[in-house]
């Protein structure tokens, strides 16, 4: 049997990420499988997700697709202004494309294993919004030059994710290529996932340093400077397809 959950991706120029608590809240028997709900609190304390994990069946190469309407990816830049003033500003784009092959089946490593392939999520960089419009447009033109390279990609051809039991949810450090500026460097993702009917909702966070891309980060006559590292954060829906 194999299982199987996502991850993916993706990129854009960020800062610090939002954290979780994941807490379990009840465990109850159904005639077809165990359940177990849990509850993730944002640190922000106004949103909070239930989570039910049941234990699920072997598949094999199921297609799922990122489903932009219900996905968004984030960078987080922590801006310093004359050194005194920390601001973390956040910009964000729901224009995502891509998709990954999932199984899930018995395995060696544990009771089960998710099997991720093809995964390849495309972010559109030239549609990131920060609600500044003088500050998005320096991004674009002078540091991810969008109009030359306007995409960021997240790739991991092949990935094995020991499971438990055969759960619909993990939390796990995947490692994938991200690409921006054409140059390709391996980054790791902090990611949950779990599957909800015939979605996998994934929520990550990774940090990048904005010179492994080969660009300075940010400032402005001396006055404000952003800082490395940025965070980036991805919140996605893919769905069967």
């Amino acid at each position: 049997m194999r299982k199987y959950i996502v991850l993916i991706v993706f990129l854009s120029f960020c800062s610090q990420t939002s954290t979780e608590e994941i807490s379990n809240v009840t465990s109850t028997e159904t005639t077809a499988s165990e359940t177990q709900s849990e509850e993730i609190i944002e640190n922000d304390d106004t949103t909070t997700t239930t989570i039910e994990v049941v234990q699920l069946d072997t598949f094999t190469n199921i297609d799922y697709l990122i489903d932009d309407e219900k996905s968004k990816v984030s960078y987080l830049a922590p801006k310093d202004f004359l050194n005194a003033n920390l601001e973390i500003v956040r910009g964000s784009t729901g224009k995502i494309i891509g998709g990954f092959k999932l199984s899930l089946d018995s395995c060696d490593l544990a009771d089960s294993c998710l099997l991720i392939t093809d995964l390849l999520i495309s972010v559109d960089l030239t549609t990131l919004n920060s609600g500044n419009s003088i500050r998005d447009n320096q991004i674009r033109n002078n540091w991810l030059e969008s109009k030359l390279f306007p995409s960021a990609t997240y790739k991991i051809d092949e990935l094995i994710l020991p499971n438990n039991d055969f759960d619909s949810k993990i939390d796990e450090t995947i490692v994938g290529i991200l690409t921006i500026r054409n140059i390709e460097v391996s980054v790791p993702f902090s990611v949950t996932a779990y599957m909800e009917n015939d979605e996998i909702k994934i929520f990550g966070v990774t940090e990048i340093d904005t010179t492994w891309f080969g660009f300075d980060a940010p400032t402005k006559f001396n006055a404000w400077e952003v800082l490395n590292p940025i965070g980036i954060e991805v919140d996605l829906v893919a769905k069967r397809k």
